[in-house]
């Protein structure tokens, strides 16, 4: 019996663990560095990546964040609610203090599921302001990965990050939580 319970257990310690499925969103809305901070420690994000990126010849290169996280914690709805609720929908020219194509705002869909989702969310902001909404919904385009110095700036610098953001206007968006934005006008779900 002993024997039988301890071939088991090497048995199911051999198994490979079921592999949890993720799945990826990726976002502008200015500066890579506070868009990875808006949604870096939220729970169900497993993995942020500043970034730059372009879909296609004829569209700007942009700063991004590319957010991998896990749908049965984090559906792409909440992940949209928070984005909505960080960036000044209305400027399609820069975010904040930082102007310019680089920092314009802009959501990369992959698959018609996103496209669909974001193009609701948008929609639901503009029927609520009346006012045309200036963020592009763009085909995911090809990743290029910000240096390592760039990589989650808010924690290798918090004072500059903090003093940066606030000096810049950004919201806060670290106290951006979901509970909170739970039930406003843009609580989306895709579950």
């Amino acid at each position: 019996m002993v024997r039988q319970t301890l071939m088991m257990m090497l048995l199911l310690l051999a198994l490979p663990a079921q592999a949890v499925q993720t799945a990826q969103a990726v976002f502008a809305g200015g500066s890579f560095w506070v868009m990875e901070r808006l949604f870096a420690e939220q729970d169900g994000v497993l993995a942020t990546e500043a970034g730059w990126m372009k879909s296609g010849s004829r569209h700007l290169r942009r700063q991004v964040v590319r957010v991998e996280y896990d749908p049965r914690i984090l559906s792409y709805g909440d992940l949209l609610t928070l984005y909505w609720a960080a960036v000044d929908a209305f400027d399609g020219e820069g975010q904040f203090c930082d102007r310019g194509p680089e920092f314009s705002p802009a959501i990369y869909v992959r698959g018609s599921l996103q496209q669909k989702w974001a193009q609701q969310s948008r929609a639901r902001l503009t029927l609520q302001h009346d006012r045309a909404i200036r963020v592009r919904l763009l085909p995911e385009g090809t990743f290029e990965s910000a240096p390592a110095r760039h990589q989650q700036y808010h924690r290798q610098h918090p004072l500059l990050y903090g003093g940066y953001r606030r000096m810049c206007g950004y919201p806060a968006g670290e106290r951006f939580s979901l509970q909170a934005l739970a039930g406003g006008p843009l609580a989306t779900s895709a579950r």
